[in-house]
């Protein structure tokens, strides 16, 4: 179920046991107010059509709250309030309660789901994660402009407008723009990368390189940036008319936007030649 059909559904539950409850109260008898006394018909009515809705709503409204035990105080006996809120079995002491305490977490669930987007789809089994309800086209336009802004800059046009391959060329190209703007060098591709990551001599370092662990880790990211330049930048640069699927050139503006956030963790380690 989406959370803009959960939201109406809530809602509309909540206001037929608020009507529920004002006609029930109404009906009790005023001098010994257990049970009603009038509108038993009606009040049928009413609890057939929430006891339904409750059947059907339940695993959804657990989903944001699984306490619906109550304790009367003086005999410790102990209800659902979600159930008997929507029956007509129990004795006044525990309806009315129980009325109140879930119109209150109805209030409190509703205001949790208006917080999220109201096309996520939520699960009915609580094991399984809410997630987007969007296509992946959507979520892709969606999260473009929240790419590295140097990468966004230069590609994220050309990719809302269908030019795939241009977008992941630009995107490409600005990764190895944007380590000479960092360092200096007038280099390209492969050997900008090893010059630039370089163990023995780095121009940008990620960390101090001072064990094997840290050296691998300045190593692999050289290695895979001079990968991005061989598979993804020259064959894109060297290949006219070449097409690109949406989601494939999407994440190779991702992988783009990624090389661009690490070097920006990457410290100066010697002068710049």
């Amino acid at each position: 179920m989406k959370v803009c059909d959960l939201i109406l559904a809530l809602e509309e539950f909540q206001g037929k046991l608020l009507e529920h409850g004002t006609l029930w109260g109404d009906s009790l008898d005023s001098i010994i107010p257990d049970y009603p006394v009038r509108d038993e018909r009606k009040l049928e009515e009413q609890t057939r059509w929430l006891s339904r809705k409750v059947g059907a709503l339940r695993p959804f409204i657990e989903r944001f709250d699984d306490e619906w035990l109550m304790v009367h105080p003086a005999t410790g006996v102990r209800w659902d309030a979600l159930t008997s809120s929507v029956g007509l079995a129990d004795v006044a002491q525990i309806k009315g309660p129980s009325i109140r305490t879930t119109t209150q977490k109805l209030d409190q669930i509703l205001g949790r789901l208006h917080t999220l987007d109201p096309n996520d789809n939520i699960p009915e089994d609580r094991k399984k994660p809410i997630g987007s309800g969007l296509d992946p086209e959507h979520l892709m336009l969606a999260y473009i402009d929240h790419l590295h802004p140097f990468i966004a800059r230069g590609c994220a046009q050309l990719f809302r407008d269908g030019h795939y391959p241009q977008a992941v060329e630009e995107a490409a190209k600005a990764v190895f723009q944007y380590i000479r703007d960092a360092t200096g060098l007038t280099i390209d591709g492969t050997p900008l990368a090893q010059t630039a990551f370089s163990v023995s001599k780095p121009i940008l370092a990620f960390n101090d390189l001072a064990d094997q662990t840290k050296k691998d880790e300045q190593v692999g990211f050289m290695e895979m940036l001079s990968g991005f330049a061989k598979g993804v930048r020259n064959p894109l640069a060297h290949t006219h008319g070449k097409t690109e699927e949406t989601q494939k050139a999407f994440e190779y503006l991702t992988l783009a936007s990624l090389f661009c956030r690490r070097i920006d963790d990457a410290t100066p380690r010697i002068s710049k030649p």
